[in-house]
């Protein structure tokens, strides 16, 4: 009788598992580890890692989406590709390391689609460590190169090109020692012209920088809770920065942060982050699966079978992977949401599993924009609660002071809430209002205009 017990929960747990994995389509590439992605319709490139020293490592392509796959670098010979980035007029950049250890190498471009490739050689003499390309102005580009690489110094220095990489300058002048310095860098997504980057000056301090001018002119800002993997701005909320990989978030354009980890694991590795531009979505992919949260009201759910993907490689199940990871993609036009992976690329239905899952978004804490904003000098804010709860409401300015308490740790009922704010003796600018509820911290800007 025991026996059949057992036997009767293994096929239960193969059948479950079963059904949990066919949620997940496979796409392709199941020799490879998935470090890029970029999608287009049918059209698929992905940049990888190999297993076995680098053994067909590349960048491949699919026109059926993932039916059938070419690598079109092989002339390059293998190499793990750390960046992928394609321009408005096709032209794909890749950086290529021919082996596993190093994060920077070389870069090169193409104009049709692999059939040849132009070693890039006028940024720097240095390997270049990263290339993006504006989201604004598809003619101007940065990158980033490293000097150094041995021991773990960092020597980096920050270029710019306004005429699609014909041509470079050096911009920044940023803090470092000796012994080194590393930058990471992000673009505004909602100011073309505002540009951040952090700055470790040899682990020992650091420095978030802001340009309001594309890179020519640049300021302090304060200095990060810690050095990051790497750094994001919002699609939608302005002054919103974003830091990998606990994370951590600021929604003043880096004066203050808080830690935005609630829902996510502690035990498990971090591998990469995504936004959706179309919907204002975010991803976490982590060791034990993949997250989404609202980027108004930030709690993470894990998307139900994605711990089942084989995200992580090596026996002592550790990710061995290193930064940059661009492996997650959403392709509204068909709904489908794509993860690379340490074994292939896999892909589920978006809408339906995601979007339309009742328990996807539970009751939550929620925020909403103060009426009238601008106002002067008295304004309402609403915020709404699941449940009774303790709750502080205060109010910040620029520099991420103080200003006033609206609500000061007390117990606050369910449902909607609203408390209004007199701000006859503020002076006019921009403040923050900050809620505090359930280990969640939740932020809205505001403008006072006398």
């Amino acid at each position: 009788m025991k026996t059949k017990i057992i036997s009767f929960c293994l096929l239960l747990f193969l059948i479950t598992s079963l059904t949990e994995a066919q949620e997940w389509e496979f796409v392709g590439l199941d020799s490879l580890v998935i470090l890029q992605l970029k999608i287009d319709g049918d059209i698929i490139y992905s940049g990888t890692l190999s297993r076995n020293n680098d053994l067909n490592a590349g960048l491949y392509f699919s026109k059926d989406q993932g039916n059938n796959w070419v690598q079109i670098d092989s002339s390059l010979g293998d190499g793990s590709i750390w960046t992928l980035e394609k321009n408005f007029d096709n032209t794909i950049y890749i950086i290529k390391c021919p082996c596993q250890s190093f994060l920077a190498d070389s870069l090169y471009k193409t104009t049709n689609n692999g059939q040849s490739w132009l070693f890039v050689n006028n940024i720097s003499t240095n390997p270049i460590q990263w290339l993006g390309i504006s989201p604004f102005n598809p003619n101007k580009m940065y990158a980033i190169d490293v000097l150094g690489l041995g021991g773990g110094r960092y020597f980096n220095t920050l270029f710019k090109s306004t005429n699609r990489g014909n041509s470079w300058e050096s911009i920044g002048s940023f803090p470092g020692s000796s012994h080194g310095s590393e930058i990471k860098f992000a673009f505004d997504l909602t100011d073309s012209t505002n540009l951040y980057v952090v700055v470790d000056d040899n682990w020992s301090s650091l420095y978030l920088f802001k340009s309001t001018d594309e890179g020519n002119n640049w300021f302090y800002v304060s200095s990060p809770p810690f050095l990051p993997r790497e750094i994001y701005t919002d699609y939608f909320i302005p002054d919103r920065i974003y830091l990998t990989p606990y994370p951590y978030i600021s929604n003043n354009g880096g004066l203050s942060w808080y830690e935005a980890n609630s829902g996510l694991t502690d035990t498990s590795y971090y591998l990469s982050f995504y936004q959706d531009k179309t919907n204002g979505l975010l991803f976490i992919l982590k060791s034990d699966g993949l997250y989404f949260s609202r980027n108004d009201s930030i709690f993470w759910s894990k998307i139900e079978g994605s711990e089942n993907l084989p995200l992580i490689m090596g026996s002592n199940g550790f990710p061995n992977y290193n930064e940059n990871l661009k492996n997650i993609y959403i392709d509204n036009l068909i709904n489908k949401i794509y993860v690379g992976t340490a074994r292939g690329i896999f892909r589920k239905d978006f809408v339906t599993s995601i979007l339309n899952e009742e328990n996807s978004f539970p009751n939550d804490i929620r925020l909403e924009q103060n009426y009238p904003n601008p106002f002067n000098p008295k304004t309402v804010i609403r915020f709404h609660l699941p449940f009774i709860s303790i709750v502080s409401l205060k109010i910040y300015d620029l520099l991420g002071r103080e200003i006033t308490i609206l609500i000061d740790n007390e117990e606050t009922h369910s449902g909607t809430n609203e408390v209004e704010l007199d701000a006859s003796k503020f002076v006019s600018g921009i403040y923050f209002y900050t809620l505090f509820s359930n280990n969640k911290i939740l932020n809205k800007k505001m403008m006072l205009i006398k």
